[in-house]
């Protein structure tokens, strides 16, 4: 069982908003966590509407989240990337 946080396993994350710096990297981290496309399909709509913004374009990808049919469902698992490949991550609860 992988943890992702000091408290939570990967099986306590429901919704997934990871920050389109590309599509290479959208893929790499779908193929790392085992994730299909329509797990953070918000992140590849950003990414066609609107390209990587920098920082924040994660925001665009909770925004959309947020603002769907479903809405968020439980614990939202977060990555965003930076410069030089830096990475911040952070897990949004109800």
């Amino acid at each position: 069982m992988r943890h992702l946080a000091a408290s939570f396993k990967r099986s306590d994350i429901s919704d997934w908003c990871i920050h389109p710096g590309g599509k290479k990297i959208l893929e790499a981290v779908g193929k790392s966590m085992d994730l299909a496309g329509e797990d953070f399909e918000e992140s590849y709509e950003v990414l066609r509407e609107y390209g990587n913004m920098s920082s924040p374009t994660i925001l665009f990808v909770l925004e959309k989240m947020l603002n769907r049919k479903d809405g968020i469902k439980g614990n939202v698992f977060a990555a965003a990337f930076g410069p030089g490949l830096t990475m911040e991550t952070f897990i949004l609860s109800p």
